[in-house]
């Protein structure tokens, strides 16, 4: 069984790299052909992504100084809700700021500002690893970060979506 998940998280690499060289190679032949390709910030990046208008988007999300806050969330309870905002957030910092990595505090920080409790916040992100988030450091060290997986960012987008419509 290990060696399976071995195999699909060398894909998984190897998809990844597959599609940043393509992106690479897209962006220097729009540079060979003349026309610079076409800067856009984080959250038009997103909108694009997930199908919304930047307006909608705006809503959702406060940037400020290098830090994002998800304004408002949907979920029937307090572990749906909780997962739903550290997708979102790790999703929002990836587009936003392009960090791929972000500390465990700045999530819980979400959670709290959403008035959900975090008390059963490790419980929840914990039931999300390795699927959804990969834990990056020891439990409860104040340098633990978390990144998404494929499958995060994907269930990232579609939570955005529905919260767009």
């Amino acid at each position: 069984m290990n060696k399976e998940i071995e195999k699909i998280k060398e894909a998984l690499k190897n998809h990844e790299k597959r599609i940043k060289f393509l992106e690479e190679e897209k962006s220097m032949r729009s540079a060979v052909q003349g026309s610079a390709p076409v800067k856009r910030t984080g959250i038009e990046r997103l909108a694009e992504k997930v199908g919304s208008d930047v307006e909608k988007l705006e809503e959702l999300f406060d940037t400020e100084n290098h830090t994002l806050t998800l304004l408002r969330v949907t979920g029937k309870d307090e572990a749906e809700k909780t997962k739903r905002i550290s997708l979102i957030v790790l999703l929002g910092y990836k587009y936003f700021f392009g960090n791929e990595k972000v500390l465990s505090r700045e999530i819980r920080r979400n959670v709290a500002e959403n008035r959900i409790p975090i008390n059963n916040f490790a419980t929840y992100l914990n039931e999300m690893i390795p699927s959804l988030i990969r834990r990056i450091g020891k439990l409860k060290s104040p340098t633990t970060t978390y990144k998404l997986t494929p499958l995060g960012e994907a269930e990232a987008k579609e939570i955005i979506k529905e919260m767009c419509k």
